[in-house]
């Protein structure tokens, strides 16, 4: 399962291979590659945006700067010696409050409650897409780590089986009735052994 994502000028590939999860980034100023194990991920979705009101004020304010030097030009009788300022403004000017209108707002979704905190991008490609591979994370974690801490072990002592479950529960990987249930299992079979 792939997921790939383009926000402004960073992109993001994720590729979900079994247990574990491999990661691309790359923007402007570098290229990253690695892969984690899912189970290392939390089940909580923590959604983050800024906002370009600030961004759009200031580039409001150059385009009218701009303007207004444009107007001057106008009015001046020396057009042939200002040119130059007048091509000067509107590059450097004109053309940080363009970038400034371009650059796209900053949406986030951070995977957290886990080792490792995962960010993606919540609308690319689609909310739907992005939101059916993060469940799918998810689920394969749950199942991940309630295999591996949920397992009932009469050998083990109680007091590590006993956090383990409890560790379960207050991640709410397993329900109050379950972990109940597994406890009892566990004192039952910690009986039949005979220890």
């Amino acid at each position: 399962m792939i997921l790939k994502q383009k926000q402004g000028f960073s992109k993001k590939e994720f590729e979900l291979i079994d247990d574990t999860l491999k990661i691309k980034t790359k923007d402007s100023s570098k290229n990253e590659e690695w892969t984690i194990k899912i189970e290392q991920l939390g089940e909580d979705k923590y959604y983050q945006s800024t906002s370009k009101i600030g961004a759009n004020i200031v580039a409001v304010c150059f385009l009218a700067f701009c303007l207004f030097v444009t107007i001057a030009f106008i009015v001046d009788g020396d057009k042939a010696q200002n040119i130059w300022v007048l091509l000067g403004v509107y590059a450097l000017f004109g053309g940080i409050a363009m970038f400034l209108l371009l650059t796209p707002r900053k949406r986030e979704l951070h995977l957290i409650g886990g080792n490792i905190q995962m960010t993606f991008f919540p609308d690319s490609p689609s909310k739907e897409k992005v939101d059916e591979f993060i469940d799918e994370i998810i689920r394969r974690s749950k199942k991940i780590l309630i295999e591996k801490y949920g397992k009932i072990d009469p050998d083990l002592p109680e007091d590590t089986q006993m956090n383990q479950l409890n560790w379960l529960k207050n991640r709410n990987l397993i329900s109050e009735k379950e972990y109940e249930q597994s406890k009892q299992e566990y004192k039952t079979r910690k009986l039949i052994n005979g220890q």
